[in-house]
């Protein structure tokens, strides 16, 4: 991969690395506030209640992929999707398998 995109590489690695190492609490807050808007709409109790029980991946990173403000991170046992905020680089879905024709079905996802 060449570019512009490279320099953020980095960046997309850890937010990834983060995410997978973290608790409950820390996830969500790594993950883009669609995303927590859409794990509360599921979960009233909160976002930290609804990442407790789903099977989110803790694996190591084995590849990332950025294209301009968003990536993809492939974990040892999970798929991330991540897009670039003021903030820096947030999750946008977790939790996500191959569904065919190049789509993902994800068990953490904002719109």
């Amino acid at each position: 991969m060449s570019g512009c995109s490279d320099v953020h590489l980095p960046d997309v690695e850890q937010a990834a690395r983060d995410f997978a190492a973290g608790d409950a609490d820390a996830r969500c807050a790594l993950l883009t506030d669609a995303a927590v808007q859409a794990v509360q709409h599921e979960e009233p109790a909160g976002c930290p209640v609804a990442l407790e029980d789903l099977p989110l991946g803790t694996g190591e990173v084995e590849s990332a992929q950025v294209w301009d403000s968003e990536a993809q991170v492939r974990l040892a046992d999970d798929t991330l999707f991540l897009t670039r905020t003021p903030g820096g680089w947030e999750v946008a879905a977790a939790g996500c398998r191959p569904a065919g024709d190049g789509r993902y079905d994800c068990l953490v996802e904002g719109s």
